[in-house]
């Protein structure tokens, strides 16, 4: 299965969507599913309903409540949890899809990751609630109800997925309908950045009255991370990471416990380590060609050497 997504928010994406649909309806099952408006997703008012009580109940101002969760949940989390959703049942049904995404394509690439990361990190939190937060007798904060427990957890599971899918070309293609001008470029530079990130580059990019889609790239093969163990005897490790187009000069990279935090042009992603390399140091790390080489080594104080 593969996903068509056509992102970037100009007003000729709608065209864009119809083409692409029409270059692929002669060699595979595709359907372009319906906007949906409606009822909210369970997840957004279950977690949006426990923030609003423990926010109330710290009696914060409404303003400044309205605004922590504002920022907790994002706007664009329904439009991407009903992605991720359209993307899960058509992987179930065995089609591909076209959709055109309503969101801005920088949070689009960036949000996945981040609010599927912060759910996450709350499951343990709700789930031992009266040892970490409020012991009994201590405090007034209200007792979260069972079904947040589940509504993160679905939360993190979809968004975790959308993420994976969106940094995989065999999985979704992105075309980029962008609105002319230096919006659109701005745009492009966003995706462009946030996709050399995840190891990969736009499957096409539409300009407003542009040519319809005659060819759709297929992935490359060797997509993700990849290790490889030395053969010089010092027992050292070689992990490859795709950075189309990323310079040397513009890369920042940090080691942060089990995950590697790659920065470039104010953008950052995070990028979780094989299990081999996570009792390992990094010794060096060059980029040459598009690809980061981080040479790494075991750490002597888990590695002992008799």
């Amino acid at each position: 299965m593969r996903a068509h997504l056509v992102v970037g928010g100009g007003d000729h994406g709608p065209d864009v969507a119809s083409r692409v649909l029409a270059a692929l309806t002669p060699h595979h099952a595709v359907v372009r599913p319906a906007p949906q408006h409606g009822a909210p997703d369970p997840v957004v008012v279950a977690v949006e309903d426990l923030l609003d009580r423990l926010l109330t109940a710290l009696d914060l101002p409404s303003p400044v409540v309205a605004d922590l969760v504002a920022r907790i949940l994002p706007a664009e989390l329904p439009a991407l949890l009903r992605l991720a959703r359209q993307l899960e049942q058509a992987a179930a049904d065995d089609h591909e899809i076209v959709v055109e995404v309503d969101v801005e394509v920088a949070r689009l690439l960036d949000a996945p990751q981040r609010v599927a990361r912060a759910m996450s990190a709350f499951v343990p939190v709700i789930a031992r609630w009266e040892v970490l937060v409020a012991p009994d007798g201590i405090g007034t904060l209200p007792q979260p109800d069972a079904p947040v427990l589940a509504a993160l957890r679905e939360g993190a599971a979809l968004l975790d997925a959308l993420d994976t899918a969106l940094a995989d070309p065999a999985q979704t293609a992105l075309h980029l309908a962008a609105p002319a001008g230096p919006v659109g470029a701005a745009r492009r530079a966003d995706a462009e950045v946030f996709l050399a990130l995840m190891g990969r580059r736009l499957t096409a990019v539409h300009p407003p009255g542009g040519a319809g889609v005659e060819h759709l790239p297929d992935p490359a093969p060797d997509h993700g991370p990849r290790v490889e163990r030395l053969d010089d005897g010092s027992g050292a490790w070689h992990l490859m990471i795709d950075l189309p187009g990323v310079r040397a000069a513009d890369l920042d990279l940090v080691r942060h416990d089990d995950e590697l935090l790659l920065g470039c042009a104010g953008r950052s992603r995070r990028v979780l380590l094989p299990s081999v390399l996570r009792r390992c140091e990094i010794e060096r790390a060059g980029v040459a060609g598009g690809v980061l080489t981080v040479t790494m080594t075991p750490d002597e104080a888990v590695w002992p050497r008799g």
